[in-house]
């Protein structure tokens, strides 16, 4: 009986799905070029277009690339910041035109001085055995991309023979530059162009949806808030848009079912609570919560109260059968460990404390807290304690040379202690030269912008695309 309500309930909400495209489609037709390419290259879009000024710029200098160079390790990636050289863009094999990486510089140099927000462009031909994702975690953190305050940096990665795109995130950025958002401006803004071979022009629509969203985090909504494009017609088409949407409507169902599948195959194992709770949270929807939200919706209400009932349901000792009780926080002091404690104050991992009447039985249950990601297991001691403890500028970057930054890491219950050494590029001198428009001179008091990035730090946040 179970069982039938549940795939009651299911299908209740995929007819829905059904009821609810079947209505669309009588009223704005479903333009099915523009959901293929979202973005085409030949449109120019006015709503992104920025007015381009005579506003005078800084000199933007490329670093030195080793000619005929075709694979590259985290080591190799020329670095646009440095000695002699400042810009946004690392690209050796000139796979964006020059004109396209002028402006790239331009528009991220104007982002940095608004808002402080560290972007890194970087166009590699390969990265040899290395996932382009593992690549970008490790570049983002060797450069230090972002302000050290704020981890307000973005690096956007492409690996040219894998025909991959990625977006590693700040996680200052984080919620703004969500997973979702970053794969929809992946989708819509840089795949379209790439697939043509403009890179430029795809570099280009990306930073600039990037600066828009940065700049104003409600225009997400705006732009993003809709499903698919559409185009209003006076008439009732019966043909493409009728045509998609019964596609939709079946991949909801796919989508849909499997994701149900898999939960209802989590309910009805013999697993305990606990291990059921940490195999449902471990279903990942990504880009499909937002691509597929009717039969998601259902799905995700149904996830969150099962999750409730894993973790807060009745419990019963293994050891003898009796009802064991759930210690609120202040109780839960005396059970667990001076450690575990440090481990909860830090928000690094949460605990729950179960304990029988007559406390004949203790169960401790370990859950994932708020700060797990900036915190990870100690090589020492093995605790969730070990994290960033401070930065400490030991050689201030000049006009004549590099600077240094030690980045102090330490372990909260062991002590131990590990530090990373981080190189500070020089500064750009002040002197005053022709902008790339020929107008105006550059005049460093407009400035805010260093010559180096400011030692950020990311954790993994972000998506990718493939084109």
């Amino acid at each position: 009986m179970k069982q039938s309500s549940l795939q009651y309930r299911y299908w209740v909400a995929v007819c829905f799905c059904c009821t609810v495209g079947t209505g669309f489609a009588q009223t704005p037709v479903i333009n099915l070029d523009s959901v293929a390419e979202a973005t085409p290259p030949n449109i120019e879009l006015q709503s992104l277009e920025e007015t381009v000024t005579d506003r005078p710029y800084p000199i933007f200098t490329p670093p030195s690339y080793s000619a005929g160079q075709q694979s590259y390790a985290i080591a190799d990636v020329p670095r646009p910041r440095g000695e002699g050289i400042f810009g946004y863009v690392s690209d050796p094999n000139d796979d964006i035109d020059a004109a396209a990486e002028l402006r790239l510089n331009q528009l991220l140099y104007d982002l940095e001085e608004k808002s402080s927000v560290e972007v890194a462009v970087v166009m590699l031909p390969s990265t040899g055995e290395e996932v382009p994702k593992d690549f970008a975690v490790e570049l983002f953190a060797k450069w230090g991309i972002g302000k050290n305050d704020t981890d307000n940096g973005l690096l956007i990665l492409t690996v040219m023979d894998q025909r991959r795109t990625e977006f590693e995130v700040g996680y200052g950025l984080e919620p703004i530059l969500t997973d979702v958002v970053c794969y929809r401006i992946g989708v819509n803004e840089i795949v379209p162009y790439f697939k043509q071979g403009d890179y430029g022009g795809g570099l280009l629509s990306a930073v600039r949806r990037i600066k828009e969203f940065l700049e104003n985090p409600a225009a997400i909504e705006e732009v993003y808030g809709y499903g698919v494009a559409y185009e209003e017609e006076s008439s009732y088409n019966f043909g493409k848009g009728t045509l998609f949407l019964l596609l939709y409507t079946l991949i909801c169902f796919v989508f849909g079912f499997r994701y149900y599948g898999s939960a209802y195959d989590i309910e009805r194992s013999k697993d305990d609570y606990y291990d059921k709770y940490h195999r449902l949270h471990k279903l990942k929807f990504g880009c499909l919560h937002f691509l597929f939200p009717l039969p998601l919706l259902f799905f995700s209400k149904m996830v969150e109260k099962r999750l409730k009932r894993y973790r807060y349901g009745p419990r019963f000792s293994k050891i003898n059968g009796k009802p064991l009780v759930l210690k609120n926080d202040y109780d839960e002091i005396d059970y667990l460990k001076e450690v575990e404690l440090l481990e909860e104050s830090l928000k690094a991992l949460e605990y729950d404390v179960w304990v029988t009447e007559d406390e004949s039985d203790l169960m401790v249950l370990e859950y994932e807290g708020a700060n797990g990601r900036k915190y990870s297991d100690c090589e020492e001691c093995s605790y969730k304690t070990y994290g960033k403890l401070k930065s400490i500028v030991t050689k201030t970057a000049t006009y004549s040379h590099e600077g240094e930054r030690i980045d102090y890491y330490e372990c909260r219950n062991c002590n131990y202690k590990n530090e990373k050494v981080v190189v500070l590029a020089q500064k750009v001198s002040e002197s005053s030269s022709s902008s790339s428009s020929g107008s105006s001179s550059y005049s460093s008091s407009s400035s805010s912008s260093s010559s180096s990035f400011g030692g950020g730090s990311s954790g993994g946040g972000g998506a990718g695309v493939s084109w």
